[in-house]
């Protein structure tokens, strides 16, 4: 039997029951056609959004709306949106009880404004999921970035990054990782 440390249980002990406390109960996923109402506020412009999104489901008619939302407002492209996206965002909110509004800082980017970006700042990668509509840049007003990283990272549902000093997270549809 190979050794485990105190140190190495103890986290695993703690990782486990932080995912028990957070993850939904199977009432929750039961009723796939359960709409929760989404509130998004674009920082950049001023634009709003308000949606009733069901998780697991897809409806091209609230799909459209929400990749024209959260369109490369650079360039004014629009591309599809991933939907696991907005299935992340439902899940913290009910996991928080959270009703706050969502705000955009970033949704899709054009390789064209990526690459601006990458040039001007060190934390872009030169593929970034926002270019394939995969990721996205957000706070919540009801609730700490904090909070709202702790939250999306206990789901391990994709990639989440904490940037404190800009006051935003990061959410994306990728291999789970934390930054």
């Amino acid at each position: 039997m190979p050794y485990i440390s105190r140190r190495r249980f103890c986290i695993a002990a703690a990782q486990a029951a932080a995912g028990l406390l957070v993850s939904p109960s199977l009432t929750c996923w039961a009723s796939e056609s359960k709409k929760i109402p989404l509130a998004f506020f674009h920082t950049h412009t001023g634009e709003c959004l308000e949606i009733m999104h069901a998780p697991g489901v897809r409806s091209s008619a609230v799909q459209g709306k929400v990749a024209a939302f959260l369109r490369d407002f650079r360039t004014e492209q629009v591309h599809p949106i991933d939907p696991g996206l907005l299935d992340i965002l439902c899940r913290v909110q009910s996991l928080t009880g959270s009703r706050g509004t969502i705000e955009i800082i970033s949704g899709y980017r054009s390789p064209e404004t990526n690459a601006m970006l990458r040039g001007t700042s060190g934390g872009v990668a030169s593929h970034s999921l926002h270019m394939d509509g995969r990721a996205v840049d957000v706070r919540i007003t009801d609730l700490s970035t904090r909070r709202l990283f702790a939250t999306a990272a206990a789901l391990r549902t994709g990639g989440v990054g904490y940037y404190a000093d800009s006051d935003f997270v990061h959410l994306d549809t990728g291999r789970f990782r934390t930054w």
